[in-house]
């Protein structure tokens, strides 16, 4: 088993559950892979820095949090709201006033395409453009694809904003799907599932190569270290595929998708001091253009941003992370902010599921069918909810019930 995220987890638990001696081995020195519950800023409370949320019509999720005795942290309705387009701070209507007509039809539009599933390929920003939408209503629609597709408008296809508008309450579900968490973290779930009974985990194992035979499976790590086993399931997010060798090479359809999530997307905490708790802006921020008040930590705030890889915003920067808070909150004060690279890092290459720019069929479980003695597992390409935690569990669950049927022959 290659990869200790959450679907290489429930993968591995599954396995060793039903009696199956299993190996895994994951890169980090921690397992949850996308997700990693930590102090903000080192030393305050545990925020999630990669994964977040499960929704109401999730499933596996709030199944696994219950069954090790996690509790569920609802998050509650904005205390208020304030949209930045066009350059200005409104704290009523999102778009000016004779642009609601503008706005009603662009909701519409998403919703009646999302329900027929018509569109595909062609990126957000080109798929908006079309509708010949003034520029404040654009800003506005596509703070919200931030949340869904994790990339700059114009890298990402709007096949992801639909599917995410159908699955989770319509144009509305944008604001109101985010509510659930676990209260102690998904590193504490990660945690628990590691530990069942039969798995055999190793960190600190990165993989360079996976061979097979007609008698099993050579997993090589990057130490020259072999792992030998019956099968083998390789829980790697997409875009690591073309960084591990396999032998046989991968099908055609595989490797032509290997590598091509274009999820880019860039969360950041913020502890301010003089903004509002539980307040929701959104819109053409400064390298964020969405945040959230998230709780009190000692008379300041603790918020939460989203955006995407932009050249022009580095969130390592104080200045750059002060600028997108004040951009939202110009009352406020920046005061510390957290934040992790997952493009940058070596081990994700990149963040949630988002189909490329006119190959919105990449990123599918048709393109990565079990290879020889070989399946591959990640929320990237689950049959449900890819990109969620979620798809991840499902994602996991199918390639043990795999395994175990081509076990039995």
């Amino acid at each position: 088993m290659i990869g200790a995220g959450f679907a290489g987890l429930r993968a591995a638990r599954d396995l060793a559950e039903a009696g199956v001696e299993v190996t895994l081995l994951e890169a980090r020195d921690r397992v949850g892979g996308r997700t990693w519950t930590r102090p903000f800023a080192g030393d305050g409370p545990p925020v999630e820095i990669g994964g977040s949320w499960f929704t109401a019509e999730h499933e596996l999720a709030p199944a696994e949090l219950a069954r090790y005795g996690i509790d569920v942290r609802t998050w509650g309705a904005p205390s208020a709201c304030r949209w930045r387009t066009g350059g200005v701070l409104r704290h009523s209507l999102p778009v000016p006033f004779e642009q609601l007509g503008e706005l009603d039809r662009a909701l519409a539009t998403l919703t009646a395409d999302a329900a027929a599933g018509t569109a595909g390929g062609e990126s957000f920003a080109a798929y908006l453009s079309g509708l010949g939408l003034p520029a404040e209503v654009i800003e506005f629609v596509s703070a919200w694809w931030v949340m869904i597709g994790g990339t700059a408008p114009d890298r990402g296809a709007v096949i992801d904003a639909l599917a995410v508008i159908r699955s989770h309450g319509g144009v509305t579900g944008l604001l109101t799907a985010l509510r659930h968490s676990p209260l102690q973290g998904w590193s504490a779930l990660s945690a628990a599932m590691a530990a069942t009974a039969g798995v055999q985990l190793r960190t600190g194992t990165p993989v360079a190569a996976v061979r097979q035979d007609g008698g099993g499976v050579d997993v090589v790590t990057r130490d020259s270290d072999v792992v030998r086993g019956d099968l083998a399931i390789v829980a790697l997010p997409v875009n690591l595929l073309p960084h591990v060798t396999f032998d046989p090479s991968l099908p055609e359809q595989t490797a032509a998708a290997a590598g091509t999530n274009a999820g880019r997307a860039i969360k950041l905490w913020v502890r301010a001091r003089g903004a509002p708790r539980g307040a929701l802006a959104a819109g053409g921020g400064e390298g964020i253009h969405w945040m959230i008040g998230d709780r009190e930590l000692d008379g300041d705030v603790l918020m939460l941003g989203f955006g995407y890889q932009d050249p022009g915003f580095d969130p390592s920067q104080r200045e750059h992370a002060e600028r997108a808070l004040q951009a939202f909150f110009p009352e406020a004060q920046l005061v510390s902010w957290d934040w992790h690279d997952w493009n940058g890092d070596p081990w994700a290459r990149g963040t949630w599921a988002t189909a490329s720019v006119g190959a919105p069929d990449l990123l599918t479980p048709e393109r990565f069918r079990p290879h020889g003695r070989v399946a591959f597992a990640t929320s990237d390409i689950a049959s449900a909810e890819p990109g969620w935690i979620e798809g991840a569990l499902v994602s996991g669950a199918e390639a043990a019930d795999w395994a175990a049927a081509f076990a039995e022959g």
